[in-house]
């Protein structure tokens, strides 16, 4: 069951990239009661060359089938359905930016067949999954790092998430996709003292982990331009002070 905040909550994205979190206050929920997007097959286009688990290649033979042995290298976008074309990106229907600032998608995805393996790039393009600090990418085309017919993530705007896919079996399968989602409109928390509380657990609060172990430029980036910052410094209890001191230079330059 997907664990969702509700208003006037706590959601706190953590970074390990940088060893930082973001506290949203979820201010309201823009669907509350209706989370869920059949979205329909795939965005997998025949005759898409794709490599296989055997060290080979091979050809989609039909939109939104995924061939026996096969995985996508590069992260997929989900374009918007077609019956909804007025959104901000037309090649990504999760994709906005810094004017949708309080706006953040928490998205889960499901897959069927439910065995197929699943991963995210943050942004399309940059792995996000490593072995021994960064001495091994790991994930869908990997023998681990990935998770089976099921992904959950917060979309941070002006990022394009890539989802990859894999199929291990010996037969090709046509391919169905679900989002279970909900879009909160937010603020980030930005009295230090609650931050700290926050960080040490003694405030209550929902924690997520954000797929972002490398951090790469454009996210940098994206995050000082929606947020004007990277996020607050995790510390430890026994680092009130230091923290306390810290947060308060950093929420002057909170956007939102």
């Amino acid at each position: 069951m997907v664990e969702f905040v509700d208003e006037n909550e706590i959601l706190v994205v953590y970074i390990p990239a940088t060893k930082s979190f973001i506290p949203f206050r979820v201010k309201s929920i823009a669907n509350k009661g209706f989370e869920e997007i059949n979205y329909g097959a795939l965005p997998i286009k025949s005759g898409t060359t794709l490599y296989t688990y055997d060290g080979t290649t091979t050809t989609v033979p039909a939109d939104g089938v995924l061939p026996a042995r096969a995985y996508t290298l590069s992260g997929i976008l989900f374009p918007p359905t077609s019956d909804i074309t007025t959104l901000f990106d037309t090649t990504d229907m999760w994709y906005t930016n810094e004017d949708y600032a309080t706006r953040l998608f928490h998205v889960v995805l499901r897959t069927t067949p439910a065995f197929l393996r699943t991963d995210v790039q943050v942004p399309v393009g940059v792995i996000q999954r490593f072995f021994q600090k960064a001495n091994a990418s790991v994930g869908v085309d990997k023998t681990f790092g990935f998770k089976r017919g099921e992904v959950e993530t917060v979309i941070f705007p002006k990022i394009h998430y890539g989802w990859r896919f894999g199929n291990d079996t010996n037969m090709s399968v046509y391919t169905f996709a679900k989002f279970i989602y909900r879009e909160y409109e937010v603020e980030i928390v930005k009295d230090p003292d609650t931050i700290f509380n926050i960080g040490v657990y003694r405030f209550p609060a929902k924690w997520k982990t954000a797929p972002i172990m490398a951090w790469d430029y454009s996210i940098k980036q994206a995050f000082e331009t929606v947020y004007g910052f990277s996020g607050y410094p995790i510390h430890t209890v026994y680092e009130r002070d230091q923290a306390i001191a810290e947060y308060r230079n950093l929420v002057r330059e909170v956007k939102i």
